[in-house]
């Protein structure tokens, strides 16, 4: 940069270019002193200014006064008052001199999907600058991109402190991030542990209420450093490792936690319907360690065989005259199953089908052991309707209320109907999201639910 003095001369002189008035301007917004000098060189000059106007126009004034015996003249006063107003203007232009702040921002808020935000001091909108601070996310996903060229996907519910473009904390919730070679080094802390990346695909999920750090290597490599001492792990592609209250766990294949559920209510249909519970539900796909007795799990993957999950419902209509039905509703209740990654998942779309033929004959307590049914397994089936969970989303009520479905009820020749629930979306990877919703041995949520509306007359 040119020495300042000299753009500040310049200026004085009226002889400053148009790229000195730049790099002036970009000198006087670096920090305060550089006004102050500038100001203190501006007041300077106009004294000495004001001095010489002083002592040319005094002798004259002197002679005027002398020979008429009044006051100065005005224009004389009026001279001085210029030159004294001129300093003023200068000096409260220049303490209030238009200056950019300094831009504190290191990261974007990318992109999100479904997000519902809780109280934080960051921006939300997709495309917000970000600076040191927190975000809140209840619910869906949040990318954000850091300037260090790392990407970090939230996936609620989630809680991350914005700390520089390599480094934030993770105090709730899970952060799936994506590290490019500039960004090498990339540190996401949590309250029991300090994970960094020296490979390209992690996540990192803190479980509040216990304090616990799972961390989970897709692909590359990590250092988990444990907070309260020198000890380190390192994870490499598939592995995982857990560090809870003062114990630093080694690299495993363990499996996740259940995530906790809130309770819902069940809908209310009005008098004209009834209501029924699932006589029995399990699902089929035994993977080990990645079960739940209380969830209906299911996945598609793309290379098929015991990894892939469906789920059977079975309900009994012994008490619903079946020709007499106008309407009915299959509601789902979708629940966090803590095993893959939501941001992993796009839109998932599933299909309910009603089961023909003798499939009706299972049994709950063994199914999630095998195929269906062991003697049978392709058995035939009728498409009832679809619907689709929107990418980030792993809770809610979900539903189909089609005719298919109340025609396959009302020309089922027997009451015992059982239902097969599979989703059509096929995961990018192993890691993918598994779906699951409540089964009837659900402790809060309601469990499946077959909502049927008849014409009311009698058999």
């Amino acid at each position: 940069m040119t020495d300042p003095e000299k753009l500040i001369a310049a200026w004085l002189d009226g002889t400053l270019t148009e790229d000195e008035q730049t790099a002036l301007d970009e000198w006087l917004k670096i920090e305060d002193d550089n006004i102050r000098r500038f100001t203190d060189a501006v007041m300077f000059e106009q004294q000495i200014q004001s001095a010489i106007i002083a002592v040319e126009e005094q002798p004259a004034a002197a002679a005027f006064n002398a020979s008429v015996g009044a006051a100065p003249p005005r224009e004389y006063s009026r001279r001085l008052f210029a030159v004294f107003a001129a300093t003023v203007v200068a000096i409260v232009a220049l303490v209030f001199w238009p200056r950019h702040p300094a831009d504190r921002t290191f990261a974007t808020l990318k992109q999100t999907r479904a997000a519902l935000w809780e109280s934080g001091d960051l921006p939300t909108a997709d495309g917000s600058r970000l600076e040191q601070g927190t975000l809140r996310l209840a619910e869906g996903l949040a990318t954000l991109k850091f300037d260090s060229g790392a990407e970090v996907v939230l996936e609620a519910p989630a809680t991350l402190i914005l700390l520089d473009a390599m480094k934030c904390e993770l105090t709730r919730g899970t952060a799936v991030s994506d590290i490019p070679e500039s960004a090498v080094g990339f540190r996401i802390k949590t309250p029991s542990a300090d994970v960094v990346d020296y490979g390209t695909r992690f996540a990192v999920s803190v479980y509040e209420e216990t304090g616990e750090t799972h961390t989970q290597v897709i692909e590359g490599r990590v250092q988990v450093e444990y907070a309260q001492s020198d000890e380190v792990v390192e994870l490499t592609t598939g592995q995982r490792n857990t560090v809870i209250g003062e114990t630093l766990g080694a690299a495993t294949d363990d499996a996740e936690h259940e995530h906790q559920t809130i309770a819902v209510k069940p809908v209310d249909h009005g008098p004209d319907w009834t209501l029924l519970e699932p006589v029995k539900d399990a699902y089929t796909g035994n993977v080990k360690d990645h079960n739940s007795d209380v969830l209906l799990l299911v996945k598609k993957v793309i290379q098929g065989g015991r990894v892939n999950r469906s789920a059977y419902i079975g309900f009994d209509l012994k008490d619903i005259n079946q020709k007499r039905i106008e309407e009915a509703e299959l509601l789902l209740y979708f629940a966090p199953t803590g095993w893959g990654l939501a941001s992993h998942m796009p839109d998932a779309t599933f299909s309910v089908y009603g089961m023909i033929g003798d499939a009706t004959d299972w049994d709950e307590s063994i199914l999630h052991k095998d195929r269906f049914p062991a003697a049978l397994r392709t058995p035939e089936v009728v498409h009832l309707g679809s619907f689709t969970i929107p990418q980030g989303v792993q809770k809610g009520r979900f539903h189909v209320r089609t005719e298919a479905l109340s025609e396959f009820l009302r020309k089922h020749p027997t009451p015992e109907i059982s239902l097969k629930v599979v989703r059509d979306t096929v995961a990018r990877d192993n890691g993918t999201l598994v779906h699951g919703f409540a089964s009837r041995r659900h402790p809060v949520l309601p469990p499946p639910t077959l909502a049927i509306r008849t014409d009311g007359k009698l058999r």
